[in-house]
């Protein structure tokens, strides 16, 4: 095999009979272009911008200090991983000695500069920067979405990859979330997307990924303990509403009443807060609000797709006046398993039933869950019955969250439910709100209340500081 410097000899020769530029003739202005002793030429090469840009112009400026005008310069180049250079461009020398090339590096490369039997110039490492745009979004529900499309040279190949991800909110400390894998959206684009929940305010987020070739292109943006190939950057999630000082004011007023309280809120971006959220309590007739909806998915599966008379004659008076007999007609056709699939189809995580209806078990968390899902669980035909039985119920039933939220223009929907014994009541309510543009859910549940009207007051308080 022929020495390195030999090569770029005999390639520069080449090129320079292609050219039909012979060795001995004159260059303009009449310069002769003879071939000069190694020894007495001296080429360098410099490069601008740098660090570049994967595929855009780099200028690449030499001098040949000692070469006659009009002598030939070859370039050689050696992409990443940096194997035998190969020749890709000829320039001549000016009469201020210097030359130019222009190339468009989709990667990290080598240059070197030679002149034909005389001299060359020492290599020039051109780093470059793999191009990347980022999109980081809010989404509802309390969730980020952070895009990533990263150009990379079309032999790399890295669709496919599995990407890391990790998140902080405001100055906490990083935790690991769910891997994906980098899509390929063409042959020399992968886009790099997760979706995340997370508490309101700023946050921090990583990705990382392994390929073949990472190392090809510069990465500034790699990520402290990253390996491979990675990014980083900051986005923002609003609060919902009600916000976190109207959480803070209802758990004060919770704190201050007697019994075993609880209350749970689902805000506008879907978000969960409140006190003892996950506790459980004997639901009362709050549960009628998924017997309701068992039955509507019921019906929807069987047919007929609209509320007969019968279903009616059930539905009506259970939900409208709270009755009890028409709750157990209604438990005796859905079940306990009907119950247990609305639960499932909500995501309740808490919610039990043994013998009847009246015996189930429910969280403040499952059921501001289960309303601010309401209209997602009840089949498409149904949803206008359903609503307008949850926001018509009668006007003596209607006491708690709708006494405090129509009057400032929420729309309600909601159940209640209460249980007396000889010493002590249980009295709980949840209810959907809708009005001014948003849509969120609160579940307030008591146990030990001296008598209802007690229970009733620390349900509207609740109410009161996180409309206020």
């Amino acid at each position: 095999m022929l020495p390195r410097r030999s090569i770029i000899s005999l390639a520069i020769t080449i090129a320079v009979l292609l050219a039909g530029a012979p060795g001995a003739r004159a260059a303009r202005g009449g310069a002769s272009a003879r071939a000069l002793p190694a020894d007495e030429v001296q080429l360098s090469l410099s490069a601008s911008p740098v660090p570049a840009v994967s595929g855009r112009r780099v200028m690449l400026s030499g001098q040949a200090a000692g070469a006659a005008a009009g002598a030939v310069v070859g370039l050689f180049a050696s992409p990443y991983p940096y194997g035998q250079p190969t020749p890709v461009q000829t320039a001549t020398v000016g009469a201020d000695g210097s030359f130019s090339f222009t190339v468009f590096p989709d990667r990290d490369t080598r240059y070197d500069a030679s002149i034909a039997g005389t001299a060359t110039s020492p290599t020039l490492q051109v780093d470059v920067i793999g191009e990347a745009q980022r999109v980081v979004k809010a989404l509802t529900l309390g969730r980020a979405r952070v895009t990533i499309v990263v150009f990379h040279p079309g032999d790399l190949k890295w669709g496919g990859a599995t990407v890391s991800w990790s998140f902080a909110s405001g100055r906490g400390a990083f935790a690991p979330a769910p891997s994906t894998r980098a899509f390929p959206l063409g042959p020399h684009v992968v886009v790099l997307k997760a979706i995340v929940a997370l508490p309101a305010g700023p946050f921090r987020w990583r990705a990382c990924f392994h390929a073949p070739g990472v190392d090809a292109l510069q990465n500034p943006d790699r990520p402290p303990g990253c390996t491979g190939r990675g990014y980083h950057g900051t986005g923002s999630l609003p609060a919902g509403f009600p916000g976190p000082a109207a959480v803070a004011r209802a758990e004060r007023r919770l704190a201050a009443r007697q019994g075993r309280t609880a209350f749970a809120v689902i805000d506008t971006e879907g978000r969960l807060a409140g006190v003892h959220v996950h506790s459980t309590f004997i639901t009362a007739s709050v549960v009628k609000a998924m017997l309701l909806v068992a039955y509507l998915r019921r019906l929807d599966a069987i047919g007929p797709h609209h509320v007969d008379s019968v279903s009616n004659s059930i539905l009506y008076p259970m939900i409208n006046v709270s009755d009890n007999t028409a709750a157990s007609e209604c438990w005796s056709i859905v079940g306990n398993s009907g119950l247990y699939s609305v639960a499932a189809a909500a995501g309740m995580n808490e919610f039990s039933v043994t013998t009847d209806w009246g015996s189930a078990m429910i969280s403040p968390a499952d059921q501001a869950r289960f309303f601010f899902e309401m209209d997602s669980l009840i089949p498409p035909e149904f949803v206008g019955y359903a609503r307008r039985l949850l926001s018509t119920i009668a006007g003596y039933e209607s006491w708690g969250i709708p006494a405090i939220a129509r009057p400032l223009g929420y729309t309600v929907f909601f159940k209640g439910g209460w249980r007396p014994t000889p010493d002590i009541y249980l009295v709980n309510q949840i209810a959907r709100l809708e009005g001014h543009g948003r849509a969120f859910s609160i579940a307030v549940m008591t146990d030990g209340d001296p008598d209802m009207g007690y229970g009733i007051d620390t349900i509207q308080g609740v109410a009161t500081a996180l409309l206020g």
